[in-house]
């Protein structure tokens, strides 16, 4: 009989919680790799830089000022925020040998962005393939990942940020040093919601915000941009757990959903898609894998929850759940009792 998933050992569980204790100590999450302090000669001047490489690939100089005006104290401070970097980047790399969903470098990139700009300490939250990743590592959980490159970042209420005068949310994704384009609407004249990499680049970031209408385009004003409505996205996101994303250069803090109600808003959406299937059918694994994990560790928060859910989603959860349960029913019967508990 194969296995849904397996716990990792106490041991790596607390390396986790102490990378994710270590990640939040940061005030900003560096470019690139950890990189290195530099002294450098121009015309005379002597100034220090940080030599790190970018995301793509490139050696460059972050320029930190001249050396007349960074003293010992800010010398040690720059010192000891790459020896963080570095730290992090070695713990990723050891949580990922270990098992751990870890996202690839181009992605976190634009994670990181959002970190440095505030944008997450104010709400955004990761929602999509990402977040359920994240929320395996979350719960302890060693289970397979879904490979993407798209990113979904959603917020309910107006985000409390401040961007620089005439900056958008296409000039955040290209302050990650990567080329992203707008994806054109259907039909062209709509504003896009959707950003990607140039050519076969398959990279993407959407902007999701709650809607009645699956798609429609809704103006996010604070970040001068649109996004696309997704119904319940206000009930997916409320209560945002703290979580972070690994990747290989750094360790980014970030906003997830709560694991409840994720597995009961992919139930729901695995019953709103009018078409790819293909989907559908990961909708309904993660909802299930996420479902028996919870109710090994928790058992009934997920009932709980969903006597609380808005009505308005409830009999598409049902649905789904039963269908959900059958994947269930032969690897992991408390996990299929708890979704056919939710179709009662």
């Amino acid at each position: 009989m194969r296995s849904l998933f397996r716990r990792h050992d106490p041991v790596s569980q607390t390396k986790y919680q102490e990378l994710k204790q270590l990640a939040r100590a940061q005030k900003r999450v560096l470019n690139g790799t950890p990189g290195i302090l530099k002294q450098r000669t121009q015309s005379g001047k002597r100034y220090w830089v940080r030599e790190y490489i970018r995301v793509d690939g490139r050696k460059v100089d972050e320029y930190l000022g001249p050396e007349a005006s960074i003293g010992e104290t800010r010398l040690q401070a720059l010192r000891a925020e790459i020896d963080l970097a570095r730290a992090l980047a070695s713990g990723s790399g050891t949580l990922r040998l270990l098992g751990y969903q870890r996202m690839e470098r181009k992605a976190a990139a634009v994670l990181e962005v959002f970190f440095n700009r505030g944008l997450i300490q104010a709400g955004l939250t990761l929602v999509g393939a990402h977040a359920y990743g994240a929320l395996l590592n979350e719960l302890g959980v060693l289970a397979p990942g879904y490979k993407t490159q798209d990113i979904d970042v959603a917020r309910s209420a107006p985000l409390a940020v401040a961007l620089p005068d005439g900056a958008t949310f296409h000039h955040l994704l290209k302050e990650s040093g990567l080329p992203f384009v707008p994806v054109p609407g259907m039909p062209s004249h709509r504003p896009s919601a959707s950003f990607k990499l140039p050519g076969a680049e398959t990279l993407a970031v959407d902007l999701l915000i709650p809607g009645k209408r699956v798609g429609e385009l809704v103006a996010v004003k604070e970040l001068q941009a649109h996004a696309q409505a997704v119904p319940l996205l206000d009930f997916l996101i409320a209560e945002p757990l703290e979580g972070i994303i690994l990747s290989p250069n750094q360790v980014i803090p970030v906003k997830l959903p709560s694991p409840e109600r994720f597995v009961l808003h992919k139930l729901f959406a695995s019953q709103s898609r009018t078409f790819d299937r293909g989907k559908t059918g990961k909708d309904l694994d993660q909802a299930a894998t996420l479902a028996a994990a919870l109710e090994e560790e928790t058992p009934g928060r997920l009932s709980e929850l969903f006597r609380r859910m808005p009505a308005a989603g409830r009999l598409r959860v049902k649905r789904a759940a039963r269908i959900a349960a059958k994947r269930l029913v032969d690897i992991h019967a408390q996990g299929a009792e708890a979704l056919l508990k939710l179709a009662r």
